[in-house]
């Protein structure tokens, strides 16, 4: 009797222990389509801030006014790194001077996906997670996309007074103005130039925060 309670016993912790790996895997599996989704965003991202730069920097080019400045200001140890060098800019393309305003208020803002980190937090499996140390990664990546989170609603309420400030000087996103006609108008109202410089650099800071969550993923991803 002892010895067919002992093998029962056994037989459940196996099958239990079978059920955990199985969970675990599907964890991972899941974990890597959401990053694969993530990084496609961020990219995306990454690219559109590109853009919207050097739309600032030539709007203010343009208008004959001072460059764009940026000082990230002292970085401490495991905090997000927004130092951006203003001088590797790209000039604008001679095509899409005509779209200076749409490029710098139309931005991309990624949405991070947190489906399987929801689930696993939801039902407790992350103690599922063997590795103590993978399991510390994953919490500090998702950390870091809620910060992505809270930058993105900031840029978008900027945008939102960004887009009322152009409006009052016939800007509108996705319509041509003649170059000559916007630089005048940049140059003429500073409050315009100081809505460029202000969303020039909030859009530095979401860059940043959009860079870390990408360096975050690889390196997570790498893991899995």
């Amino acid at each position: 009797v002892v010895l067919g309670v002992f093998v029962g016993l056994q037989a459940q912790e196996w099958s239990r222990n079978l059920s955990d790996r199985q969970r675990e895997r599907q964890i991972v599996e899941g974990l890597i389509g959401d990053l694969d989704i993530d990084r496609a965003h961020y990219a995306q991202s990454l690219e559109t801030a590109e853009k919207r730069l050097i739309a600032a920097s030539a709007s203010l080019e343009g208008a004959g006014l001072a460059p764009l400045e940026f000082r990230a200001g002292d970085q401490r140890a495991g905090t997000v790194d927004y130092t951006f060098d203003l001088s590797r800019l790209a000039p604008a393309p001679a095509a899409g001077r005509d779209r200076l305003w749409s490029d710098i208020v139309l931005g991309f803002h990624p949405t991070p996906s947190t489906m399987t980190y929801d689930a696993i937090a939801g039902a407790g499996d992350a103690a599922l997670i063997r590795d103590a140390e993978l399991a510390k990664d994953i919490q500090g990546y998702y950390n870091l996309v809620s910060s992505v989170g809270d930058q993105n609603e900031k840029i978008l309420t900027l945008r939102r007074d960004a887009l009322n400030t152009g409006a009052v000087y016939g800007l509108a996103p996705f319509a041509s103005t003649p170059a000559e006609d916007y630089f005048r108008l940049v140059a003429d109202n500073p409050q315009l130039a100081a809505t460029i410089r202000i969303v020039a650099t909030f859009v530095i800071y979401h860059r940043g925060e959009v860079a870390a969550a990408e360096a975050r993923a690889a390196a997570l991803q790498a893991r899995l």
